[in-house]
Parts: structure tokens; C-alpha cells; sequence
């Protein structure tokens, strides 16, 4: 019993093989119009994404300017390789703080107070997660009919996902920040999840300049600015 256990995680983890980029992140700082509709509500915001070096790492923030104030999403990724080793978040009375050692996620979740704590072996490193979600997508070798499997780890569930993406092509797309050529990467959760999202990749930059995606129930929609 213990060897089926042991082949079948082995398995799992060599069908969910951690995707290779083909170039680092890049220093920048992007700014996006967004939108999020759940049922008949919707909320418009802006959000900037800021990406630079430090401590060896790459640092991706993201934040977004609400009518309830700002949040932040802040990543620390490993250069090269762009595994998560750190997120924080940082939304009104809602402070996460985890980390990433091998395939171990480990820290807190603490809401008005009450705090939880997080300790949960993985299938596989985390990839991309948080901030630097979407940035890191355009780091991967895009081409058309291109594949990748990768993991994130879901803050509001406490556990690990798993997200299919193919290249469905390439397309020109005309949006605030002008016109573009941009691989369009679809992006579903695996094994039936209902997670999913589309984004256009400037060809040129590998920057996302737009993202259409269904997370948790939501509708979100976000477009660059400049």
C-alpha cells in the first residue's frame, strides 16, 4: 500500500512538471485599469504592479487602490527559476504572511485578530503565485499551441492548485495603452476546478496588457494603462 501511495505522488508530480522560463523577470513598473463583478455588484479600481531586485530575489508588488483603501500583494520569487518564496498580504484587517522551503508552504493568516496557521506539504514548488501571478506567465517559452503545468496555493481554501495554460495563438489587440501583438495564453485549473483565465502577452515586452479571469466567483477584467 505504502509504494502505491508513494507512485501515485510520484506521478503526480512528473504529470505537473514545474514549468522551465526561457527569461527572467525585468525591473518595471506597469499600471492597469481593473474591474471586478460579482453577481449584480461591480467595483472599479486601478492597480500598479512594480517589479525590482533585491536580496538576490525578484520583489513583485501589486497594489490596488479600492473606495475601502489600498491592499497589497507583495511575492519574493527566486531569479531564474521564478518559485515563490514569500507572499505577504495586506488588505484592511486581513494580514497573510507565508513561506515557501522545498515543497512546504508554512505561516499565518490572521483576520480582525484571529490568527490561523498554515503547514501543508506540496505536490510541487509553487510557480508565479501572487503579485508576480500574470508577469511571470510572459517569462515561459510562449509560442502558438505552447503548454505548461504549474502550482499556486489558494490563501482562501488553504491548498495548492494546480493550472493548465496553451498559446491559442497570436492576435492584435488595440486597448488604452495602444496597439498590440499578443500571444493569447487560456488558463484553466486542472481536474475540473472552475478557476480560469485568458491574458494577451505583448510578443515585444512579455508584459501582460490584458486579463479576463473567473476567480473564486468573480469576474475579473484588467487592462494596461501605460
Amino acid at each position: 500500500m505504502k509504494s502505491a501511495i508513494l507512485l501515485s505522488s510520484v506521478l503526480a508530480v512528473s504529470v505537473y512538471a514545474q514549468p522551465k522560463p526561457a527569461v527572467d523577470l525585468k525591473p518595471g513598473t506597469h499600471r492597469y485599469e481593473a474591474k471586478i463583478s460579482l453577481g449584480q455588484q461591480s467595483l472599479a479600481l486601478k492597480t500598479t504592479t512594480t517589479i525590482r531586485e533585491e536580496g538576490g530575489a525578484w520583489l513583485v508588488t501589486e497594489t490596488a487602490e479600492t473606495p475601502m483603501g489600498n491592499a497589497t500583494d507583495t511575492s519574493v520569487l527566486e531569479k531564474g527559476t521564478l518559485i515563490l518564496r514569500k507572499r505577504s498580504v495586506r488588505q484592511g484587517p486581513l494580514v497573510i504572511d507565508i513561506e515557501q522551503a522545498g515543497n512546504k508552504v508554512t505561516g499565518t493568516i490572521n483576520v480582525n485578530g484571529k490568527e490561523r496557521a498554515v503547514n501543508m506539504e506540496l505536490g510541487a514548488p509553487l510557480f508565479a503565485d501572487g503579485a508576480a501571478a500574470f508577469d511571470s506567465i510572459g517569462c515561459l517559452p510562449l509560442a502558438d499551441g505552447y503548454t505548461a503545468t504549474y502550482r499556486n496555493f489558494d490563501l482562501q481554501q488553504g491548498k495548492e492548485k494546480v493550472f493548465e495554460l496553451k498559446v491559442a495563438g497570436v492576435e492584435s489587440i488595440s486597448i488604452a495603452a495602444g496597439k498590440f501583438e499578443a500571444f493569447k495564453v487560456e488558463i484553466v485549473q486542472a481536474e475540473g476546478g472552475g478557476d480560469k483565465a485568458t491574458l494577451w502577452i505583448a510578443k515585444d515586452t512579455r508584459v501582460p496588457v490584458k486579463i479576463s479571469a473567473e476567480m473564486g466567483g468573480a469576474m475579473v477584467s484588467s487592462e494596461l494603462l501605460r
